[in-house]
């Protein structure tokens, strides 16, 4: 479930900022109207946790180049998960 959980909050993060620069509040704020919008519990401490490891080079803003990166790490798992 956390597995699940933290994945789809990368993939928000990926579709909702893959234009542009986006803060930890924004990162964060994004999240919780994402939960909001599904009637999900949001956990903010799971959601800094996504922020921070995605924050490659800890300055506090995820830049397009990380989210691209990220964007990446997250397919490539997913279509790692596939080949069982």
């Amino acid at each position: 479930m956390k597995k699940l959980l933290l994945f789809s909050m990368i993939a928000i993060a990926g579709i909702t900022a893959s234009a542009a620069d986006i803060t930890k509040e924004q990162f964060i704020a994004d999240g919780k109207a994402a939960s909001e919008k599904r009637g999900t519990e949001f956990n903010e401490k799971m959601r800094i946790a996504a922020f921070e490891k995605q924050d490659l080079n800890k300055d506090g803003v995820l830049s397009t180049e990380e989210q691209a990166a990220n964007k990446s790490a997250a397919q490539k798992g997913k279509a790692k998960g596939k080949k069982k």
